[in-house]
């Protein structure tokens, strides 16, 4: 039994690739999970206040009683593995180790994005949303806080002294929590189908080749009011040393993807 397992990269355009995936598939039946905003608060190196990590338990808590009628993401697998079946659909942002299938083939999907990219929507998103906050809400220093009231650098400065799992964000989700040599050889080995934001037209046709599901592109989702629009020339080099081995992972696939796609060329 296959289910398309489809791990949603935030600010990667995932909402716009989940909806395709769904779309293409309506005698799928869809389960979401999203587990990564609670896994990651519990990484050793993230320096995230008690009160902040017990925002993060309440609301996630929350969300899956109100989704899945379960109190922990341990009920909600052994439920999905009840009640799921060949084709179905699995997605929302959580990272690859976080998947507990039994006696299941993952067909694992995921697209990623420019990692500078990435990171200033990342900014801009934080920003809107502390925008949207009230008064007292605006007096807790978190994430949101630095966004809302520092420059794009103070904002990496911010996340690489206090939650430097950001610097990695892409890779911790698609790879895992260690760093791998060949990351390209992973996930040839580990995934049905992966690409890059950008060429979205590339993704389309592997996923075409492999499922014989046509997919239909769907505008990604624009973060609006959006204070930096282009990065300055030392915003990209403070983005280039936090970013590194996400940085590395983009190209990586990007080499991998064009290469494909020129080697089906002469072919055809």
């Amino acid at each position: 039994m296959n289910a398309y397992v489809v791990i949603r990269v935030p600010k990667c355009g995932s909402t716009s690739l989940a909806r395709m995936i769904t779309s293409a598939m309506p005698n799928s039946k869809v389960f979401y999970i999203s587990s990564a905003g609670i896994e990651l608060a519990k990484e050793a190196n993230q320096n995230i206040s008690s009160l902040e990590r017990f925002r993060i338990f309440k609301n996630t808590t929350r969300s899956i009683w109100k989704k899945h009628r379960c109190l922990t993401f341990d009920s909600v697998w052994m439920k999905t593995n009840k009640n799921i079946r060949d084709n179905d659909i699995i997605h929302g942002h959580l990272t690859i180790d976080a998947i507990k299938l039994n006696a299941i083939n993952k067909r694992l999907i995921t697209v990623i994005r420019d990692p500078y990219d990435r990171m200033l929507s990342d900014y801009n998103y934080s920003r809107t949303s502390y925008n949207k906050k009230n008064f007292i809400s605006r007096k807790y220093k978190n994430k949101l806080y630095v966004a809302g009231n520092y420059s794009l650098e103070g904002y990496i400065s911010y996340l690489k002294e206090n939650q430097p799992l950001n610097g990695r964000y892409i890779s911790r989700f698609v790879i895992g929590k260690d760093k791998i040599n060949n990351p390209i050889e992973f996930l040839e080995n580990n995934y049905f189908t992966y690409g890059i934001l950008e060429r979205m037209d590339l993704f389309i046709e592997d996923f075409y080749k492999k499922s014989n599901v046509r997919l239909l592109q769907e505008k990604a989702n624009v973060t609006k009011l959006r204070k930096v629009v282009k990065l300055s020339t030392s915003e990209r080099h403070a983005i280039e040393k936090f970013c590194e081995e996400d940085i590395d992972l983009y190209q990586n696939i990007k080499e991998k993807i064009k290469n494909k796609n020129e080697s089906s060329s002469r072919n055809s």
